[in-house]
């Protein structure tokens, strides 16, 4: 599968990835409740005479109750005068807006401020109370009963605090010939800190826990409106749209929680390079065949290995009786030719299923070194994205010692992340470098058998000519039945991991590789189609209080929650 489609579902499957990309920022609390009214549609500004920002960096902080209720939400910019402009023309539609790292001031120009900026960035704040494009409820439960969040402080029991994000900024758009809606792909990140004396067996949905001991540090992600934008079947595929905790609480209180939501993560996404989709539909096609091929091959190595392991014990039987009866030569040639016929059966069955095997292993080597190219591909994407400098591309070879040096220099507290993304590679690369040895020992299994099977077939035929031989025959009886207790002991560990083997080629058959074609449903084209209108509507949200279209924006939300307190 090629890295960008692989990228692209690496968005939806591992958004997880993308915590190390947002911060999140303290804000001082403001309690002022703020009447809900439409939102605001600017129109076009009156010719100014001012330079337009090289970029609108925007953040937008949401003061709400325990509940998601928006108390006040306020709007702070930062114009990039990248040009040292002598003024900037900012569209923002804003209430209160002020100058809060310099003194440059601005005049009213119809909808428009020009900020005399005097060649200097502007940071500015405000208010409003245009409508947000995600909001965010928060719910809570007590033993499985609905309470409010002032019903529930002080109280204990077994708690669900869930945080629901309904996405209302969509466009219209051409998918696959009619129009769509598609929703502008936000990823919120909630977090929150649980005091370990109140909350106890914490649990969440779609997220990640960390205990110091005095504190349990939860982190969620969600995607609303991506499971509609892409299509996909929630029973086969679900992309979460809420957040879930649940804990057994003694006397409840809960300080503030944070959410951050971003859009931009499919903007990042290259869609020249999702052409290819017929082809990777092959690709799927030709993965899924190769895989029932593989198992097939296992299981008939087994089979051969159980096969063999018979046979092993019947040799080593025969070889005891023509020890024990060496004096009666007839008896003892007898038992050999017959030892030697089924020796030669079994290094045929042997070699057939080691045939089989080895013919697969190229196939299985090739597969999981791309699988781990991408992953270190996408691993090293999200780290850039993150906006940590690689000092070199991440390979198989050099990821260890690149990701250790960028947990060195990152603070303890922001390196988390990157230490379980390294984690992540670590347990793939044993499998891989597990999965290099296991195919190198097929291919010189698969050698080894084939010799045994001629060096079988000539002892078979050798076995009359044994009669001129009895001393010699008799000092290699011994020499063989002293052998065979290790031949039978490597056989039988051969066989146990050969059913380990198919065992685990079945699970990664059912969990990975049929998940992810049922997921596509043989409409991998549709799937490329929707990726592409997602990333578009992407890299068209710019900015939520106004901007000129000439001007690049970035703009991320920062929700954040009252605390939930016992009242003295």
């Amino acid at each position: 599968m090629k890295r960008s489609v692989v990228k692209a579902v690496s968005l939806c499957l591992c958004g997880t990835l993308a915590a190390g990309c947002v911060g999140v920022h303290a804000l001082a609390s403001g309690n002022e409740a703020a009447e809900p009214v439409k939102p605001v549609q600017l129109s076009a500004a009156a010719p100014v005479q001012a330079s337009q920002p090289s970029a609108k960096d925007e953040t937008v902080y949401v003061l709400a109750k325990a509940d998601g209720t928006v108390e006040k939400i306020i709007v702070s910019d930062w114009l990039k005068n990248a040009g040292g402009s002598a003024s900037l023309a900012d569209f923002a539609s804003l209430d209160g807006v002020e100058n809060v790292k310099g003194g440059e001031s601005f005049t009213l120009s119809g909808s428009t401020r020009v900020w005399d900026a005097q060649g200097n960035d502007i940071y500015t704040q405000g208010t409003t109370t245009q409508a947000l494009p995600v909001d965010m409820t928060v719910s809570y439960t007590l033993d499985g009963k609905a309470v409010s969040p002032e019903e529930l402080a002080g109280k204990s029991g077994r708690v669900t605090i869930r945080f629901d994000y309904a996405n209302h900024e969509y466009q219209m758009m051409d998918v696959g010939g009619k129009q769509e809606k598609i929703y502008v792909p936000f990823a919120m990140l909630t977090g929150m800190a649980l005091d370990s004396g109140i909350f106890r067996n914490v649990e969440v949905s779609n997220g990640r826990i960390y205990n110091d001991g005095d504190r349990t540090a939860v982190i969620g992600m969600a995607f609303p409106g991506l499971q509609e934008n892409l299509d996909v079947d929630p029973e086969k595929l679900e992309i979460p749209d809420y957040v879930e905790i649940t804990a057994d609480v003694t006397g409840f209180e809960l300080g503030t929680t944070f959410t951050v939501a971003v859009s931009d993560l499919f903007g990042e996404l290259d869609t020249d390079r999702l052409d290819d989709a017929g082809d990777l539909n092959e690709s799927l096609d030709k993965l899924t065949d190769a895989m029932d091929q593989l198992m097939d091959g296992s299981d008939q190595l087994y089979d051969g290995l159980c096969t063999l392991l018979d046979k092993s014990t019947e040799l080593v039987g025969g070889v005891d009786k023509l020890a024990a009866g060496a004096e009666a030569l007839k008896a003892g040639v007898d038992a050999l030719e017959t030892g030697a016929a089924q020796l030669q059966g079994g290094a045929e069955t042997l070699n057939a299923g080691l045939e089989t095997l080895n013919g697969n292993s190229e196939a299985l080597n090739t597969g999981a070194k791309q699988v781990f190219d991408t992953l270190l591909a996408s691993a090293g994407r999200q780290l850039t994205d993150a906006g940590v400098t690689l000092p070199a591309e991440l390979t198989a070879e050099n990821y260890g010692t690149v990701l250790d040096g960028v947990i060195a220099a990152l603070p303890e507290a922001a390196a988390g992340p990157v230490v379980q993304l390294k984690a992540s590679l670590d347990s793939y690369n044993q499998f891989y470098q597990g999965l290099q040895s296991y195919t190198a020992g097929v291919a010189q299994a698969a050698a080894g058998a084939a010799s045994l099977k001629a060096g079988a077939s000539q002892l078979n035929g050798g076995a009359s000519q044994l009669s001129g031989g009895t001393t010699e025959l008799y000092g290699g009886i011994m020499t063989l039945k002293n052998s065979t207790p290790a031949l039978v002991d490597g056989v039988r560990q051969l066989r146990d991991g050969s059913r380990e083997l198919a065992d685990g080629l079945d699970e990664f058959n059912r969990e990975g590789i049929q998940k992810l074609v049922d997921a596509v449903d043989g409409d991998l084209e549709g799937l490329v189609e929707r990726l592409k209108a997602t990333a578009d509507a992407s890299r068209g949200y710019q900015s939520f209080s106004g901007i000129d279209p000439e001007t690049e924006g970035q703009v991320k939300f920062v929700y954040r929650t009252a605390p939930v307190e016992v009242k003295d």
